[in-house]
């Protein structure tokens, strides 16, 4: 966000004053706070909404209170509060459209739910009686930190509601594997889904279509399996994420769909309102 010039970041809150990643961008923004929402609330005056990535737990109480000052929130637990966003599928879908309200709260999912969504989607769009999904995703056990490790719960069933958003099937199960080789391994996400029929010819020609938009703001994004049958009546697909490298590492891509993720939503959050003005 530091280098998109269509946003002034403001400040940077965490909850620890010896916080590395504060102290990383000292002089790069006008607040670094070290008491969390309560130095949020005191600055409200000064920014329009707010990024959430502490954990799914404290997300209720953040929203609570700066709900009621009219600011919008970008949420990157999986708390389940606001409004599950997907950008890229905004306007594809009905259950994924912008609020009128400014004061609005979207849900980021999980990293696993914005990796494999294309898939969902271009799978569902041309496929026939879905009975059964299956995600499954494997990260770099050092990019998953503590708040992750205690929602992962929260992540199964957040990414399995989005499953079940998209591809209209009730059955799903969402998988995530922390993956502790060394050197790091780079995200992958596997989507299964069991079906009584697919047009693979349209399903790889949309889920391409839907990658190349992401790739505008994620470049490490990257199809390494075409969806295909892997058994009869079992359509797979695979999906990479390789991070950007700004300020956390490679591997981490798991980090940087879900942040790519959300400052995308905001970008069309705050343009939709624009809009409604006119």
């Amino acid at each position: 966000m530091l280098r998109d010039p269509q946003f002034e970041v403001v400040a940077f809150a965490g909850r620890r004053p010896d916080s590395p990643g504060l102290e990383m961008f000292r002089g790069e923004v006008q607040y670094l706070l070290t008491n969390g929402i309560e130095d949020l609330v005191l600055i409200a005056d000064e920014f329009d909404g707010f990024f959430d990535a502490t954990s799914a737990f404290d997300h209720h109480r953040h929203w609570s209170e700066l709900q009621t000052l009219g600011k919008w929130a970008i949420d990157l637990t999986p708390s389940q509060v606001g409004a599950p966003m997907v950008p890229e599928l905004i306007g594809t879908m009905p259950q994924f459209s912008l609020s009128q309200e400014k004061a609005a709260n979207y849900s980021m999912v999980t990293c696993g739910g914005q990796s494999s969504a294309p898939l969902i989607y271009s799978m569902s769009k041309y496929s026939t009686g879905i009975s059964e999904v299956e995600v499954s995703s494997s990260i770099a056990s050092k990019s998953a930190g503590p708040a992750t490790r205690k929602n992962i719960d929260q992540y199964v069933q957040s990414t399995e509601n989005l499953v079940s958003l998209i591809s209209g099937c009730n059955s799903v199960k969402a998988i995530l594997v922390l993956n502790p080789a060394e050197p790091p391994v780079m995200m992958r996400t596997t989507v299964q889904m069991k079906v009584a029929g697919c047009d693979l010819d349209a399903t790889r020609d949309e889920v391409k279509l839907v990658i190349s938009r992401i790739r505008k703001y994620v470049p490490g994004y990257d199809l390494v399996v075409e969806p295909h049958f892997s058994i009869p009546n079992v359509v797979t697909g695979t999906v990479k994420v390789t991070g950007a490298g700004y300020v956390l590492p490679e591997y981490a891509g798991n980090l940087d769909i879900i942040n790519a993720a959300a400052v995308q939503t905001a970008r069309r959050h705050c343009e939709n309102l624009e809009s409604l003005k006119k």
